[in-house]
């Protein structure tokens, strides 16, 4: 299998959007905020690179949650074609493209975690736009997204100084109550429901090696992550509310 004509154009399309909104964003924040005008320059691409994640997920998000909700992807489907799914692929693939492009060109913007976890994500959405199979399972990695857009709009508001205020406060209940939903709960059912199928259907594996090693060993690295960065955003909400934050508020 391969990225088919439409897919390469998606994915393309995909790159070049993302792409002009990290280049429109300079503009956005220049006109909204002063505290971003205010910065290094460093710090405003890092600004505009989370802006740009932000409204990736937002979108990504919903197309996701809607394949989830309104088509028929179940769990147990191994050869199934989920064209929605793929589509959401092929634009996950153009944006971690454009991710990599601006980290060459802006490389205080990543780190080498960030590029591992980029690179190993560039190989899981070619999988998934390029064969037909395991939809339900691709589709539960992009409705991972659900909780992108409160984690980086968390940092934009750091960085243009309202980390003391409210809507601080609501942006961290919002990434704790996505991040579980999207990252511990709902990948938590996924997991079980692919040891399922790895136990008791032999179409699992009449995949190819290569695919289903993407997500056997995807959803084992993926699920470490998930449990570390939860772990951390449970740590920092009690920093904040009962800890050193709120002593630093009183």
């Amino acid at each position: 299998m391969s990225f088919e004509t439409f897919l390469v154009v998606t994915a393309a399309s995909s790159c070049a959007t993302w792409m002009s909104i990290f280049a429109f964003s300079p503009v956005l924040f220049a006109w909204l905020s002063s505290a971003y005008r205010s910065l290094s320059e460093d710090r405003q691409r890092l600004v505009d690179n989370h802006f740009k994640t932000v409204v990736h997920g937002t979108v990504v998000a919903a197309l996701a949650w809607y394949a989830y909700t309104y088509t028929d992807i179940p769990p147990e489907g191994v050869w199934l074609d989920a064209p929605l799914v793929r589509f959401e692929s092929a634009v996950y693939f153009g944006y971690l493209l454009s991710d990599l492009i601006q980290t060459a060109i802006y490389p205080h913007v990543s780190n080498i975690e960030f590029v591992s976890h980029h690179v190993l994500s560039l190989y899981s959405s070619f999988i998934a736009a390029s064969y037909p199979a395991m939809p339900y399972y691709a589709n539960i990695c992009h409705m991972m997204q659900l909780s992108n857009p409160s984690a980086f709009f968390r940092v934009i508001l750091e960085d243009l100084g309202l980390k003391g205020s409210k809507y601080y406060t609501w942006n961290g209940i919002t990434l704790l109550v996505t991040c579980f939903i999207s990252r511990i709960l709902f990948t938590g059912i996924a997991t079980v429901n692919l040891a399922k199928i790895m136990i008791f259907q032999d179409a699992f594996s009449q995949l190819p090696l290569h695919v289903s090693s993407c997500y056997v060993f995807g959803s084992l690295l993926f699920n470490a992550m998930n449990y570390y960065w939860f772990g951390l955003i449970c740590k920092g909400v009690v920093d904040y509310f009962w800890g050193k934050e709120s002593k630093k508020k009183l």
